[in-house]
């Protein structure tokens, strides 16, 4: 598998995958801020040889320095179960190490989502609710964090810190709204 990083190229491809793999959401904003050199974001195309698989991204949050976060993670439905996910996983993980993170962590839908629960769990992460007052989306939606220690060291725990998923939220409505 190779990882084609997204780039004013194929951006608008990847626009694509995203939107057929996350058909409610729009990562657009998240991706043209990736090729800013403010933010930290990588977003990449996952590649079997010439063919697109999937989609995968590391990011981070400022006030958290230890931890990489998997960014909009989705392999297309005809190559599910063959392992590219497992082995995108991996690379992100690989990608955190290189960079310096102690943690790899993820965000998920707690609901109706039992495939990618038990990805991630077999996959060696731990699951955790989040639910912060200041982050009005983890009242309205059940969501998990999902960590791992990148290292033998112990996992820290999210600890319902804010991960600003209302802002992000509000990012994707912004956009399908100036274009709708």
């Amino acid at each position: 598998m190779k990882l084609i990083k997204i780039t004013e190229n194929n951006i608008e491809y990847a626009i694509r995958i995203q939107n057929e793999l996350f058909p409610d959401e729009d990562g657009r904003t998240n991706f043209e801020e990736s090729l800013e050199a403010d933010f930290d974001y990588d977003y990449y195309l996952l590649y079997d040889d010439e063919t697109c698989v999937g989609i995968i991204g590391l990011y981070n949050f400022g006030e958290d320095k230890d931890s990489a976060w998997l960014g909009w993670f989705g392999i297309k439905k005809e190559f599910r179960r063959k392992g590219y996910s497992s082995e995108a996983l991996k690379a992100f993980e690989e990608m955190a190490i290189e960079k310096g993170y102690r943690f790899a962590r993820l965000y998920t839908d707690a609901e109706n989502n039992d495939v990618a629960i038990a990805f991630y769990k077999a996959n060696g992460y731990t699951a955790e609710n989040y639910d912060n007052p200041d982050d009005p989306v983890s009242e309205k939606n059940k969501m998990l964090i999902f960590s791992k220690p990148l290292s033998k060291e112990k996992l820290v725990p999210w600890n319902n810190r804010n991960i600003h998923l209302s802002s992000q939220i509000d990012k994707q409505e912004k956009y399908s709204s100036k274009n709708n």
